[in-house]
């Protein structure tokens, strides 16, 4: 980024009077100061499977969201059972 474009911005930043405001704006900026690509932090199996997902979807190999609200519900059930097994 430019020298020009950071002077820019702090000068901004210093006009602000509103401490509100000057939160908000510290709030976004370390939003986007701390942003990652996740894509660079996925191994290569997961970085597979997400084309996988991806190609699916551009292909139309989906299933619908009633559907899938089922095979949650069904997951979560045996997630539960499973784990009050290992409890008791």
């Amino acid at each position: 980024m430019s020298k020009e474009v950071k002077s820019r911005i702090h000068l901004l930043i210093d006009s602000i009077k509103d401490e509100n405001i000057l939160q908000m704006v510290m709030e976004d900026v370390a939003y986007y100061a701390d942003s990652k690509d996740i894509i660079n932090e996925l191994s290569k199996e997961q970085l597979k499977e997400l084309n996988e997902a991806i190609t699916e979807a551009d292909n139309r190999n989906t299933i619908d969201w009633i559907d899938f609200k089922k095979e949650i519900d069904e997951w979560k059930k045996d997630s539960c059972h499973q784990t009050f097994k290992k409890i008791h």
